[in-house]
């Protein structure tokens, strides 16, 4: 399923459990987004310094780091990054990394359905620059309409 206004978007998935890191690459792609994924914060960081992401979903506990910690520094770098955890631990258990850092946070087991949903409000609330780059490109082509206008006929 491709999504016109939200198919620039590109998102980092980052969970140590290679199976449950191939399901949830699955529902991303079914949902029809542009994504990456990895197992650990080093090979997190790698990716992030060749691609811009709009939103990363992390494991908080990872092999080689902390999840939280992962977030607080892409964000140093991605100002405008959305963020998901997702743990098997409870959240007022680990609410103080957290917090801070994620806009959203999921408690392990999930439904992906759920998953899902929470990534496209997610890619919703923060229109991607790479959509804002195409978009600004076909105003150059067509200069009668604004790139507001443009983002209008997109939805």
């Amino acid at each position: 399923m491709q999504r016109d206004f939200l198919s620039g978007a590109r998102i980092l998935l980052v969970e140590s459990d290679a199976p449950f890191r191939r399901s949830l690459a699955n529902g991303v792609k079914r949902a029809g987004y542009l994504f990456d994924s990895c197992g650990t914060c080093r090979e997190a960081r790698q990716l992030a310094k060749i691609r811009h992401y709009d939103l990363c979903v992390v494991e908080y506990h990872l092999t080689d780091g902390n999840g939280a910690r992962l977030v607080a520094e892409l964000k140093a770098v991605h100002r405008a990054l959305r963020a998901i955890i997702i743990s098997f631990y409870d959240f007022e258990w680990i609410s103080r990394d957290v917090t801070p850092v994620a806009d959203g946070f999921l408690k392990k087991p999930f439904d992906l359905l759920e998953f899902e949903r929470m990534i496209h409000g997610m890619v919703a609330a923060v229109p991607s620059p790479a959509l804002f780059s195409s978009l600004a490109s076909s105003v150059e082509q067509a200069p009668a309409l604004t790139l507001a206008e443009r983002v209008l006929q997109a939805v």
